[in-house]
């Protein structure tokens, strides 16, 4: 199967991943046993329109609320850029977009869009947790971004913000070499 299509977990040098079993895949969220979608793309900037794509129309699937989906696609769109340009520096890598399973394990009903969705990202990159607490110095640099008008605002770190504001369900684990954030949106 090409490794960037929409199928089975693909890892590299997952018989060697410290922490991981041979062939585990990353998203150790998801129920065991329970069939989990996935793609998998380079980590450029030509990936984001099939991965955003991709997870609206999980959003659409999972009947997401509709004042959650822009929230959904704007984090994604964050997330997604900040692997692009900070996970593989000077280097190529991939980027896995993954579904992960409702709780109740079931489909949701035709028009409920009161459901949950849960989107796992996951880089071989550079080890970075975007949940952590944040620099003083960045905190107060995003206040000040955050009063200033868009040509004053300084580049970097409102993706944190946003995350941190809009997917308040996050989390994020190191497992082996992967970086896994998991965004969770609904109820």
């Amino acid at each position: 199967m090409d490794e960037h299509a929409i199928g089975p977990p693909t890892r590299p040098d997952a018989d060697t991943d410290e922490g991981a079993s041979a062939g585990a895949s990353p998203n150790a969220n998801a129920d065991a046993g329970a069939s989990v979608l996935r793609l998998r793309l380079p980590a450029h900037q030509e990936s984001l329109p099939p991965l955003r794509a991709l997870a609206l129309a999980w959003a659409e699937q999972a009947g997401l609320a509709d004042d959650l989906v822009p929230r959904l696609d704007l984090v994604l769109e964050e997330m997604l850029m900040n692997v692009f340009h900070h996970a593989y520096p000077g280097e190529l890598g991939d980027v896995e977009l993954a579904l992960i399973p409702n709780k109740q394990g079931g489909p949701h009903q035709q028009g409920d869009r009161t459901g949950q969705l849960s989107l796992s990202l996951t880089d071989w990159g550079v080890p970075f947790d975007p949940l952590a607490p944040p620099d003083p110095g960045l905190e107060a640099g995003l206040e000040a971004n955050l009063d200033a008008g868009l040509d004053e605002r300084a580049p970097g770190g409102m993706g944190l913000f946003l995350l941190r504001t809009l997917a308040p369900g996050s989390s994020y684990s190191r497992l082996g070499q992967a970086n896994v954030l998991t965004l969770t949106f609904g109820a």
